[in-house]
């Protein structure tokens, strides 16, 4: 009998030689293929400094993500274990917990932008729900990825779900880069509406 389970497994071990090998190669015919990471620019200068702030870290977690997503592209490809229908690769994990994470510092940065700018944006009609929603779609995986034990596999289905929301989350960021690029920041219209908060020397000597 023990020559039989030494055949399996050496049968097994060229099995995932043949896998890994073929996903080698394909990985070489289809790397120049992937998408870029955007070269940072600076914020247009019409911007306010906290406007500024989000034009570069939007532009910054675009960057991020789209490493994410070449990431599990060579893990969908390479992994031994994706013609099964799973992978196992720590990578998988790895971009999907940094992505969360991520997403969520950009969304805090958001939150805390000051009364001016949050009004900015409104005008401009810009927002962050988009980006929230496809957060909240990611929730279950980065939940598995950050309680997985190690090796633990994961259907490659949700990988490739994880990479469309990357996508998607990518080009709402374009659009808010974009926005900002067109938010006016005419120094009138900006004074204007300071001076027209409550409290103001101009909204309190103004008539009732």
């Amino acid at each position: 009998m023990s020559w039989i389970f030494s055949f399996l497994l050496l049968c097994y071990a060229l099995v995932r030689v043949v896998l890994r090998v073929r996903g080698q190669l394909r990985w070489l015919a289809i790397r120049k293929t992937l998408p870029t990471p955007p070269p940072m620019v600076e914020a247009p200068e019409h911007l306010s400094p906290g406007l500024s702030g989000l034009f570069v870290t939007s532009r910054t977690l675009r960057a991020e993500l789209c490493h994410s997503r070449r990431t599990l592209t060579a893990v969908a490809v390479q992994d031994p274990d994706a013609p099964l229908g799973q992978v196992r690769d720590t990578r998988y994990r790895r971009a999907v917990i940094e992505s969360w994470t991520l997403i969520n510092t950009w969304l805090r940065s958001v939150n805390k932008l000051g009364e001016l700018d949050a009004a900015e944006l409104a005008d401009a009609h810009i927002s962050a729900a988009a980006i929230e929603q496809l957060r909240d779609a990611m929730h279950d995986s980065w939940r598995a990825a950050s309680q997985a034990r190690a090796l633990e596999p994961f259907p490659i289905a949700q990988l490739v779900a994880n990479q469309r929301a990357l996508e998607q989350l990518e080009l709402e960021l374009v659009a808010i880069e974009r926005g900002l690029a067109r938010v006016n920041e005419h120094p009138y219209r900006r004074s204007n509406r300071r001076n027209s908060r409550p409290g103001s020397p101009q909204s309190i000597a103004a008539p009732g």
